[in-house]
């Protein structure tokens, strides 16, 4: 009979690309085990201490059940528990393994790397000289954190040629909701499911209400996951009375959980947007919206991870004979300590973290997504980027501007010049010599006045190659306004 619930702090959904093999059951094995980690630790040829043996064990162990479980010691479980805060102290890109080193997938705005010049697409090969071929982005991220105000050393790939770049690393915070009005439909972003992303979106949808919007365009392209909890949060200011998901755990321990939407929110058309790279906590809340009948998904067919991970903080040895000792519990979690025995082990009685698969979940309706994922009830071919500009992230010039203007409105209307093809440098938000000869060419391209200045007309104009570059190279969302149109506010 299941006997705990509620015993996990938090379950994640998250993606992340390891290498995947069976592992056979290690019933009995301890004494096998102690020496094999004593015949490693004596024959390695760089040396190991106990802990670092340990480590390379645990991580060998757990990292072979599939590719979402894997443990992290003490410094990598703050990284990766950073991660899903808004805010931490970095340079503020998101990364992915990749063959030839660590891919830069994202650039947060205002950050200490978009000041730098790093870009999306970059492949980071050196640490501070350091190698990270061959690691994985978990691991790469913790060389690169670090206290605000002190300098990393990237050594990057761009275009096949190599160069380093310096960074100061400094707060970023990391805003996981944009939003804005596209007339009569509302649009939201969500790149992920952070520890506060709820909190963002239903800044959002107040905004949304007060203009009495009732359809939303919401972009979940992309989004890898997160926090289950967060998901859910949104999921309740979308859909009606009933079910969003259900996780069904695999352990008799725990109770599966089901989570219910009470519909007191007004009600929405939705359409979603998702990709292949649309999945865990993002599939749960398409899935929902979907099912429920509150909207419909446009897009290419989402990734498929229909299962979801729960964090376990792990005791060091010590700590597992001494409470063993005590109470002859065998449990190497402090949560099965705190449970059964009313133990909170010390902090210093923790070597790291678990990130373990514990089980599935369901849609509204019962269905299992993993390894399916979502098809989309219209289908369109993903966005390009024309001139490496994501433009469902650029938001439509408000402000007039000119030389020397350092501001938002000048790093929006820098990323439609660069789409369009009169900017050749990085978007940074300086109104610079550069961007004022942009301005002038794309000036005298659409008969306004060349002053090299974003007065009125030339806001206006910037503010409508925009909207055409985001149909051209956008049909998704394209689509999306076309499909919403039909329906009456």
């Amino acid at each position: 009979m299941k006997r705990i619930k509620g015993l996990i702090s938090f379950a994640l959904v998250i993606c992340f690309i390891l290498v995947t093999s069976p592992i056979t059951n290690a019933q009995d094995y301890g004494a096998y085990l102690e020496s094999m980690l004593g015949f490693m630790t004596e024959m390695y040829y760089e040396g190991l201490t106990d802990e670092e043996a340990l480590t390379v064990a645990l991580k060998g162990m757990f990292s072979q059940l599939d590719d979402y479980s894997v443990y992290y010691n003490k410094e990598e479980t703050k990284i990766f528990l950073d991660s899903l805060n808004n805010s931490y102290e970095g340079i503020g890109a998101t990364l992915e393994t990749g063959d030839d080193g660590i891919i830069v997938v994202d650039i947060f705005e205002d950050s200490p790397a978009e000041k730098s010049g790093l870009r999306k697409g970059d492949i980071i090969v050196e640490v501070d000289g350091r190698s990270v071929v061959g690691m994985d982005a978990s691991t790469a991220a913790a060389l690169i954190r670090g206290e605000a105000g002190t300098e990393v050393r990237l050594t990057i790939i761009r275009d096949g040629f190599k160069t380093d770049l310096s960074i100061i690393r400094g707060t970023v915070i990391n805003k996981t909701v944009t939003y804005r009005i596209d007339g009569r439909i509302g649009y939201i972003s969500i790149s992920s499911f952070d520890n506060g992303t709820s909190r963002e979106f239903n800044e959002a949808i107040k905004e949304i209400n007060k203009a009495g919007i009732k359809k939303i365009i919401l972009d979940l392209r992309g989004n890898p996951g997160g926090y289950v909890d967060e998901a859910v949060a949104v999921a309740r200011k979308l859909i009606p009375k009933g079910i969003i998901t259900t996780l069904v755990f695999k352990s008799e321990k725990y109770e599966d959980q089901v989570y219910y939407s009470n519909g007191n929110n007004p009600s929405y058309l939705v359409a979603v947007l998702v990709d292949e790279k649309t999945a865990s906590a993002s599939e749960i809340l398409a899935g929902a919206i979907e099912d429920s009948g509150a909207g419909f998904l446009i897009g290419q067919n989402t990734f498929g991870k229909g299962v979801f991970q729960s964090i376990f903080s792990i005791l060091t040895p010590e700590a597992y004979n001494k409470y063993n000792q005590l109470y002859g519990g065998k449990y190497v979690t402090n949560i099965e300590w705190m449970t059964y025995h009313g133990v909170i082990p010390e902090e210093d009685e923790i070597i790291g973290s678990v990130k373990l698969t514990t089980g599935y979940y369901l849609t509204p309706k019962g269905r299992s997504i993993n390894g399916i994922g979502l098809k989309p009830s219209l289908t369109e071919p993903n966005p390009t980027y024309p001139g490496g500009i994501d433009l469902s992230k650029v938001v439509p010039v408000k402000e007039n501007q000119e030389l020397n203007s350092y501001n938002n409105d000048v790093l929006n209307a820098e990323k439609i010049l660069k789409a369009a093809g009169y900017l050749d440098t990085e978007a940074d938000r300086l109104f610079d010599d550069k961007t004022l000869e942009a301005v002038k060419k794309y000036q005298a391209s659409n008969n306004i006045a060349v002053t090299g200045i974003i007065d009125t007309a030339t806001k206006d104009k910037l503010n409508q190659t925009l909207s055409e570059l985001r149909k051209s190279n956008d049909r998704q969302y394209a689509k999306a306004m076309e499909a919403l149109s039909l329906f009456s506010d």
